[in-house]
């Protein structure tokens, strides 16, 4: 496979799932070390890392220290989108909510990782949780991740940016439903695992970074869907 020079990460995603659908990598199995991966793809390590992080954030592989990295399912469903067109709102709605949260919710999980209680971190757990388990429902997908979200903007402790935030969720709730019919399911799972291992370790500024990160990319995957429409 040739690697084009952009969206590096995306398209070794693309050759590692390409494997695992094709039944060349086997559930069980130890894929190839980073060092061959590279090698094979011509890319540098840290995309190599970087894709098999998303893999093992989704329950997909497990790493070894040591022994190197193996694949413990080939259930792909994580990847794919709902397959629904019926969209309901303009596009440009959707981006604007986007954008607003990006500017609040990087400033919230900065706040968060400095005031977030154990009782707090295990709440997010549980809606992490379920977000995996209902891959696949996007009504119970989307109600855990804003759930997600918000226990985030409750942890904050300023109780502006928890209330104006929980009201811009409710409000564009169908948005979000929209969205993940666009962009699926595999980066609200990545990402949200990152996000909520940062606040654990009390990193507010990779909190914000992960939070903005996951947000621009929403954002740009649901342009390239429609574009793709």
């Amino acid at each position: 496979m040739k690697i084009q020079k952009s969206n590096v990460t995306a398209q070794i995603i693309e050759y590692m799932k390409s494997n695992i659908e094709n039944g060349i990598w086997k559930a069980g199995e130890m894929i190839p070390s980073e060092h061959v991966l590279t090698e094979e793809l011509s890319v540098s390590r840290a995309s190599i890392r970087t894709a098999i992080q998303q893999f093992i954030a989704l329950g997909l592989m497990e790493s070894h220290h040591g022994k190197g990295t193996y694949l413990i399912s080939n259930d792909m469903s994580v990847f794919r989108k709902t397959g629904r067109k019926d969209h309901y709102y303009s596009m440009e709605d959707i981006v604007q909510s986007l954008q607003y949260r990006i500017v609040v919710e990087k400033g919230t999980a900065q706040l968060a990782a400095e005031h977030i209680t154990p009782e707090g971190l295990k709440r997010l757990e549980a809606y992490l949780d379920e977000m995996k388990r209902s891959v696949g429902d996007s009504d119970e997908f989307v109600h855990s991740d804003m759930m997600f979200h918000q226990e985030i903007s409750e942890a904050s402790g300023n109780l502006l940016l928890k209330h104006g935030l929980c009201e811009v969720l409710s409000n564009t709730r169908e948005y979000h439903h929209q969205l993940n019919e666009l962009v699926g399911y595999k980066n609200g799972i990545y990402y949200h695992t990152m996000i909520l291992e940062a606040l654990k370790n009390r990193d507010g500024k990779k909190a914000g970074l992960l939070m903005e990160e996951h947000l621009q990319t929403s954002m740009k995957d649901a342009l390239d869907s429609e574009t793709e429409t």
